[in-house]
């Protein structure tokens, strides 16, 4: 029979979340850029034109949001930038934040195709840029 102690159960328990730490794979170092878009909109079937017409890729937001949303930070990009809903943009950016991101201004090389974008929009289209937490 095993005898437990109170101080033992509790210093096992003070031990599993660093060990469990040190399982976990180090993080990547954040490189590239993701675009992204909501193909239902106007506005972000221009930014996906106006990206591939640049030689990018604009990655569509489909299926379930939150497992789409790690799937891209599990990249580890340097920078996030999409156009969405706010619903699609909260979801994502919540997720970015779990994965160490934050909002950031938008890069002054992707502004203007940002602003390009959103002219004629009706006002459902969300720019938003994510980027590793510094």
């Amino acid at each position: 029979m095993i005898r437990a102690t109170r101080r033992g159960a509790l210093a096992g328990a003070l031990a599993l979340p660093a060990v469990a730490s040190l399982a976990r794979s180090p993080k990547r170092k954040p490189s590239g850029t993701v675009l992204l878009h909501d193909p239902s909109l106007e506005a972000a079937r221009r930014f996906a034109a106006s990206a591939n017409a640049r030689g990018d890729k604009a990655v569509a937001i489909e299926g379930d949001r939150v497992r789409f949303a790690r799937a891209v930070f599990e990249r580890a990009p340097a920078l996030v930038v999409g156009i969405s809903r706010s619903a699609d943009a909260v979801l994502i950016e919540d997720v970015g934040r779990e994965a160490g991101y934050v909002p950031v201004a938008v890069p002054a090389t992707l502004a203007d195709m940002l602003a390009g974008t959103q002219r004629r929009d009706s006002g459902e289209a969300l720019s938003w840029v994510l980027a590793p937490r510094a």
